[in-house]
């Protein structure tokens, strides 16, 4: 039998045919000599004929000599032919190492944890769970092995963690007499996360309050608490069973019975039908705050009657949050997270029970698509215009094609959805459901400050701005100040103008306050800050443009004595983080938090009264095409974080107030921006109506990255049946990042497949840092 081969963590496009006389699984994992090592690889095809890999296009000529594989490494497949077949679509889309998108599939050091193991099928052959490097030194090993006298398996092995304790804690008082407790700090803590959670398993409790053991039986001996076995949740007190189903309106009632009908009347969710027309795709619009997630959340409920259900976020940061909302909703099911920030071996024991099918609902970012869970039934994409959907290195993936080629329902759900489910769901591909209403309170009020007229209190805060802040905060609510830059600001000479940059990249260098030092968040670079211009040696240096650091330093001259927050990527590297902030803020103690994208991002947070917008005007000139969508859809999103539970308002800053943006932003009026732009971009040729594929090109010697860059072009001229249009070659707008000079070309196509093979078959001529991306989220 020949098979048709991925190689592992390479980025060879190609497949690679092997032999074996055993009968391997479409999707195993295999060991195969490979360039004279030995190295993984997997398999994606089979057949007795080496012409049928030709016939489907998945080789180009018949190989020249044919190697063996060498080892089966798992003796099954972990991963189901149609997701197999999904990958090798997504490399053929995007253009990627093939075998680097397989490798997605498993978590890191995947096989520190697991032990393969062997048991006799055969009854008059007695073995045991023994060890596979054990039972290879038996003579007969492989004689057993293809006669099917033996079954091999893979276990989690003693490394993994502890199991918890199989308990489950809950409120056993009213909701309405915790306020007249006294308590102590820690005893607080935990109680605050079960009026969060409703109830918690005792080990995750543990783990997320770091309180001692002492404080849960503190307050089981007061009765404030109940600790029972996980197979009882009789205990739960009523209200707060009660509690996990919100009353939905009319709205979201008839928005979840027309998906639940929608997929029945197609095909049963029972079963899992491989064809991947069979499939719903739903896309959720509604304003902020209406409700999309109590939808979420009735639509999982059926769901889960058939399989699992995975629930994707755009940042790490918002796990904590969906995962808290998610326990109170299902208390008794298996919620588990998976994200880059885990341990790995925390990351293999997720991934073993979601595979076991073990776990009821996985939450996680864009990684988390590609663990194969069983059963999997369902997917949510929360927030799915977010750019973090879009992996932007190698391998290169965008999750929306991926999961337009799985066999399984989806539901995209935003405020503000990308404007290729837009496309998608007006020529009704995807299913439109639109929440028209706010759950429960209006959309709040927008005031467009034209700065050209207003008085400034402080560099950044208008006047007026500094009044509506001072309202909210005296009316115990909170404000929130975005900004699009974390950082404090850029600095500049004063005398001769000099702008602090890169020494490797052209961009300045942006001044972080609290460590005293200019970084570059390109490369990373660090200087110690020092109060001399390097150019003309005076020492009048002025801050320029706005950051976080520098919008809170302003906060507090202009709010002494208020508790002033921030959320960046700076101070947020954790999801604990994020979640500490957002505690801080529920509970009242931050009057005001400046942040940059992140504060964008799920925020639901009743007191918020206010959020304060200061520097969009750069964001909405930024030198890329989907730099005024990307401004639109922050807008809208950041003024929704106001006003979740009583009315609140929303201030935008600009120098612009009559661009179409702002215009069409004030008054939420998503559909007017959304057809202007489809309608621009059909004329232009942009994404949705064509596919855009960028190339760059970098090396440390301008002259060969010029030469190169021009050569490759001129060679791709000569394919312009592939595509519809070339811009460049050029400089990039960012012509030098890390001692590298870029050039690019971008090209517009109706082709994309095709015309990677031909990119890649003429870039594998001129060696070098080649990056080619398929409709970037950034160009």
């Amino acid at each position: 039998m020949f098979y048709l081969v991925a190689i592992s963590r390479t980025n060879f496009g190609e497949l690679f045919v092997y032999s074996s006389k055993e009968d391997i699984e479409i999707g195993e994992r295999v060991v195969v000599p490979f360039r004279n090592k030995r190295t993984i690889g997997y398999v994606v095809d089979k057949s007795e004929s080496t012409n049928v890999f030709i016939q489907k296009e998945l080789i180009e000529e018949q190989p020249e000599r044919i190697k063996e594989i060498d080892e089966r490494l798992d003796y099954m497949s972990f991963l189901e032919p149609w997701r197999v077949q999904t990958i090798l679509k997504t490399a053929a889309h995007y253009g990627s190492g093939v075998g680097k998108y397989y490798d997605l599939c498993f978590p890191p050091k995947f096989d520190d944890y697991f032990i393969l193991f062997v048991e006799s099928t055969n009854p008059l052959l007695n073995i045991q769970n023994m060890k596979y490097e054990e039972f290879k030194k038996i003579p007969s090993s492989k004689e057993y092995i293809r006669s099917g006298q033996v079954r091999i398996y893979r276990d989690f092995e003693s490394r993994k963690p502890r199991p918890r304790e199989e308990k489950y804690v809950s409120l056993n008082i009213s909701t309405d007499t915790v306020s007249a407790l006294k308590l102590t700090v820690q005893q607080s803590i935990v109680l605050n996360y079960l009026l969060l959670n409703g109830i918690a398993e005792l080990g995750q409790l543990l783990e997320d309050t770091e309180v001692k053991r002492d404080v849960i039986v503190q307050l089981q001996n007061r009765g404030i608490i109940k600790v029972s076995d996980s197979n009882d949740l009789s205990c739960v007190d009523d209200a707060t069973t009660n509690s996990r189903k919100t009353m939905l309106t009319q709205e979201q009632s008839g928005v979840v019975e027309n998906i639940l009908k929608l997929q029945s009347s197609k095909s049963s969710i029972s079963r899992l039908s491989e064809n991947v027309a069979n499939a719903q795709k739903h896309l959720l619009y509604g304003p902020t705050g209406s409700g999309k997630t109590e939808v979420y959340l009735e639509v999982i409920d059926r769901y889960l009657l058939f399989g699992s259900v995975l629930y994707l976020v755009p940042e790490i940061s918002l796990t904590e949050q969906t995962l808290a909302r998610l326990r109170k909703r299902f208390p008794e099911l298996s919620i588990a997270v998976y994200h880059s920030y885990l341990t790995d071996a925390k990351r293999v024991e997720i991934w073993s029970k979601a595979v076991k099918g073990e776990i009821d609902i996985l939450i996680g970012p864009r990684s988390a698509l590609f663990i194969p869970m069983k059963n999997l039934r369902l997917v949510i994409v929360d927030e799915e215009h977010d750019d973090s959907y879009y992996n932007n290195h190698e391998p290169f993936y965008e999750i929306h094609y991926i999961l337009d080629q799985f066999p399984v329902d989806v539901i995209y759900g935003s405020a503000t959805p990308s404007l290729d489910s837009y496309a998608q769901a007006r020529e009704k591909r995807y299913h439109f459901h639109i929440l028209k209403e706010r759950f429960g309170v209006e959309l709040p009020d927008v005031e467009v400050i034209d700065m050209r007229d207003e008085k400034k209190i402080s560099p950044s805060i208008s006047e007026s701005l500094y009044n509506e802040m001072m309202e909210t905060i005296k009316t115990d609510r909170s404000a929130l100040i975005f900004t699009r830059r974390k950082g404090f600001s850029r600095v500049q000479c004063a005398v001769c103008g000099y702008i602090m940059k890169c020494d490797h990249c052209d961009v300045s260098l942006t001044y972080h306050m609290e460590k005293n030092e200019l970084k570059c968040h390109l490369c990373g670079e660090k200087k110690t800050f020092t109060s001399t211009c390097p150019n003309c040696g005076s020492t009048m240096l002025v801050d320029r443009g706005t950051g976080t650091e520098k919008i809170e330093k302003e906060l507090m001259y202009l709010f002494p004595g208020r508790k002033i927050g921030r959320l960046d990527a700076e101070i947020i590297d954790e999801p604990k983080k994020m979640k500490e902030v957002l505690e801080k803020l529920r509970e009242g103690e931050l009057d005001i938090v400046t942040g940059t994208k992140m504060i964008t991002k799920g925020l639901d947070i009743y007191r918020i009264g206010l959020v304060g917008i200061v520097d969009i005007d750069a964001l909405i000139s930024y030198p890329d095409i989907n730099a005024p969508l990307r401004t639109f859809q922050t807008l809208v999103q950041v003024i929704g974080r106001s006003g979740r539970r009583d009315k609140g308002k929303a201030v935008i800053q600009t120098y612009n107030p009559g661009n179409t943006i702002i215009k069409c932003a004030k008054l939420q009026d998503i559909d007017s921006y959304y057809d202007y732009e489809l309608k621009l971009r059909e004329e232009l040729n942009y994404p949705p109506f064509a596919d855009m594929i960028q190339i760059i090109y970098a090396n440390v010697n301008i002259t060969i990255a010029e030469e190169t860059i021009d050569v490759f072009s001129r060679e791709l001229e000569n394919h312009e049946e592939l595509y519809i249009s070339m811009l460049g070659p050029s400089e990039h707008p960012i012509f030098r990042v890390a001692g590298k000079y870029r050039y690019q070309v971008i090209l517009k196509t109706s082709t994309v497949e095709k015309l990677l093979k031909t990119i890649n078959t003429i870039k594998s001529k001129y060696p070098g840092d080649w990056t080619i991306r398929v409709n970037p989220p950034n160009i």
